[in-house]
């Protein structure tokens, strides 16, 4: 019964040191097994933490793109929209440029040309490069965009390249209606780099506007020349401009003057004129300037502005405001005034400003040993002179122009655009010429012009262009069958359902080659172009979407040079033109 009990452990006894050492090893064993597997869930738990850093971060900026507006005309304020942010330029320079959005400063850069690489597209595109730390980790994130063409194809370069600035007022206009944003977020993981790439498309969810394009230009008399320092001299008379656009919202502009001279390097002299661009800024109108005294280079005489005014509140662009009220519309003008030109005449020019020496004039010649028959023919200054009208009244010199797009409503829904111009005093050139009688060597007179443009009624329609006008051109010289030296006078009218001018019954043919003067000269000599059988210009309709009408006037006449110290040969000569008229209505509705 002893041996038993002694070999029977007590309930009170513990592990022995040999037990517990094992115990300890086995369990040193199972942790190290399982310790490889601990550490990859922590290694996940982490990269699950981070993917969703990268996930918020682009979802946030998704929302962000979604939030802005696609599109806002810069010239309607300093608001940020899309294309402002995320497709700024499209300039090949590879100059950064940095818009500053909620305070904080974006740059980024177009890129013409590049790869598809790590989850960006291939060019072009314009990528927006930024950096956010959080839990201590950076994230990258870079937003590349794409203009969408037809079809969800990437567009072409070159219908943008070098010419879209959202920046620029009048080049931010979108080159297309959606865009491919591509979102790379991207964060370092050790020695490798992840990278999480999110894509959608951004459509202008704006109402499908027409890109109204209304425009019109005028001027009556345009005189250009360089004198002997290299300026350039112009005076300009009757101009009006107007400017219609719409693409995101309305705009108009339009400047007119009774008449305008610019020297390079001195201010330009101006007479009544005004100026408006809405909705952005107001309608000024400035008092005329005078023209230096005793007929100096240029004079122009009392000068006036009419109906200048414009106005978007329809929606649409209008100049003048009044502009629907009559039939035909109402245009604004600028103009000079009758019987209010004294000595120096309506308008008159010479290219003497810059101290060059003219040609001796005909008392030159007859009383000294001097031998210069196209200074005897030319007369002294002024060369170019539009006498005044004695007991006259109104405008006299004019160019008008306008601008109208009707509502979306209409039927027939259109936009139109016309200038008109007008000089019907003679603008005579070298109207000292000693044999003339006072007539002067050539006249110009234009007693009547028009154009409008009127975009197309139906979709993919080209428009249409219409011009009219009624001219008249003098001049002195013996001709082909004279018996002496006469005053001829040949009148053209045109309109643009026919392919030509046409001259009018009784008008003399122009054929300065074979016109003599009286000291043995041809015309040709002294007025050098045009030549022989040259009418008055016919309408150019040229591209749809492009100017149309009589852009170099629908006459015009180039002198010989003038002063015998010219700069270089042939700058001195004067060229007059007359009806410079444009217009383009480019509806697209």
């Amino acid at each position: 019964m002893s041996t038993s009990r002694r070999t029977r452990r007590s309930s009170d006894e513990g592990f022995t040191l040999v037990e517990l050492t094992v115990a300890l090893g086995l369990l040193m064993v199972i942790l190290l097994a399982s310790l490889p597997a601990f550490l990859g869930m922590l290694r996940t738990a982490a990269s699950t933490k981070v993917q969703t850093q990268a996930k918020n971060l682009s979802q946030q900026r998704l929302e962000q793109l979604k939030d802005l507006r696609f599109h806002i005309d810069r010239q309607n304020g300093p608001f940020l929209d899309l294309l402002d942010i995320y497709y700024t330029n499209a300039s090949t320079t590879g100059t950064p440029t940095t818009v500053t959005v909620d305070g904080a400063s974006q740059s980024g850069v177009y890129v013409p040309v590049a790869a598809a690489a790590d989850g960006a597209p291939a060019g072009p595109h314009y990528r927006v490069t930024s950096t956010r730390v959080l839990t201590g980790r950076t994230f990258t994130q870079s937003v590349y965009a794409r203009f969408l063409g037809a079809g969800g194809a990437p567009l072409a370069m070159t219908n943008f390249q070098n010419a879209y600035d959202s920046q620029v007022a009048g080049k931010d206009d979108a080159p297309a209606g959606a865009v491919a944003i591509t979102i790379v977020t991207s964060w370092p993981d050790g020695l490798k780099t992840k990278r999480l790439v999110a894509s959608t498309r951004i459509v202008d969810g704006r109402p499908e506007l027409p890109a109204i394009q209304t425009q019109a230009r005028a001027t009556a008399l345009q005189i250009t020349s360089t004198g002997k320092d290299g300026a350039t001299l112009e005076l300009a008379a009757g101009i009006a401009n107007v400017d219609g656009t719409q693409s995101s919202s309305s705009a108009v502009s339009g400047y007119a003057a009774g008449a305008r001279a610019t020297r390079t390097g001195f201010p330009t002299v101006t007479g009544k004129s005004v100026a408006f661009e809405l909705p952005t800024g107001g309608i000024a109108t400035s008092s005329a300037q005078a023209p230096p005294s005793s007929c100096s280079w240029f004079t122009y005489a009392n000068t006036d502005v009419s109906n200048g005014s414009g106005s978007v509140s329809t929606g649409l662009p209008k100049a003048p405001a009044n502009v629907d009220d009559a039939s035909p519309p109402n245009a604004m003008s600028g103009f000079i005034q009758a019987n209010a030109g004294g000595s120096c005449g309506l308008a008159s020019f010479d290219n003497l400003a810059g101290g060059g020496t003219p040609r001796p004039t005909a008392a030159a010649v007859q009383n000294g040993p001097v031998n210069d028959p196209l200074g005897y023919q030319m007369g002294a200054a002024p060369y170019v002179k539009v006498p005044d009208l004695v007991g006259g009244s109104g405008p006299i010199m004019s160019g008008s122009a306008y601008a109208t797009s009707s509502v979306l409503t209409a039927s027939p829904q259109k936009s139109s655009a016309g200038a008109a111009a007008r000089a019907t005093q003679p603008v005579v050139i070298f109207p000292n010429n000693p044999e003339s009688g006072g007539r002067g060597l050539v006249s110009l007179r234009l007693l009547n012009s028009s154009i409008t443009c009127t975009s197309a009624t139906t979709s993919g329609g080209l428009g249409t262009a219409t011009g009219s006008y009624t001219f008249e051109l003098g001049w002195w010289g013996k001709g082909p069958g004279d018996a002496t030296a006469v005053w001829h006078l040949a009148t053209w009218t045109y309109n643009s359902a026919s392919p030509a001018p046409v001259l009018q019954a009784g008008s003399a043919t122009w054929d300065p080659q074979n016109t003599l003067l009286g000291n043995g000269l041809r015309l040709s000599d002294v007025i050098t172009s045009p030549g022989v059988g040259i009418a008055p210009s016919p309408l150019s309709v040229g591209a749809t979407t492009g100017l149309r009408g009589f852009g170099e006037g629908i006459f015009s006449i180039t002198t010989a040079s003038t002063i015998t110290d010219e700069l270089q040969p042939g700058f001195s000569a004067i060229k007059v033109s007359v009806g410079r008229l444009t217009c383009v209505a480019d509806d697209q509705r």
